[in-house]
């Protein structure tokens, strides 16, 4: 399902939709991204993901985010300048504040086993 649900985003996202409205796929971008950020530039970190597990609300996913940005977007992270980057970092910068539920958790658990990146894909 998940190899299924990563081409349905790639091919969706080929279009270059300004926004994300489905809460979903948002996650999906967010903690895909996330993990590209962190699997660049430091492999040994990728148990730093699990943080989005406590995460009640869109806005601490996107704080979360934030924090991955910094910690690890730094000089090891390659593709800082990446046309690519830039568009899935403003995909993330504009959700509306929401709940998240147990199955948002379930999928965000399946969008973390996901090993394809977007950031390189689209």
């Amino acid at each position: 399902m998940e190899n299924n649900y990563f081409e349905k985003m790639k091919i969706e996202l080929k279009n270059h939709p300004h926004k994300i409205i489905i809460l979903n796929q948002w996650l999906f971008v967010t903690v895909n991204t996330s993990k590209s950020i962190i699997d660049n530039s430091d492999k040994s970190q990728l148990d730093y993901l699990k943080n989005f597990f406590n995460c009640t609300t869109t806005n601490e996913v996107q704080q979360l985010f934030d924090t991955i940005q910094g910690k690890f977007g730094n000089k090891y992270f390659s593709q800082k300048s990446s046309l690519n980057y830039q568009y899935l970092c403003s995909l993330v910068a504009n959700f509306p504040a929401t709940k998240l539920s147990d199955t948002d958790h379930k999928s965000i658990n399946n969008f973390v086993n996901i090993n394809k990146y977007l950031l390189y894909e689209i």
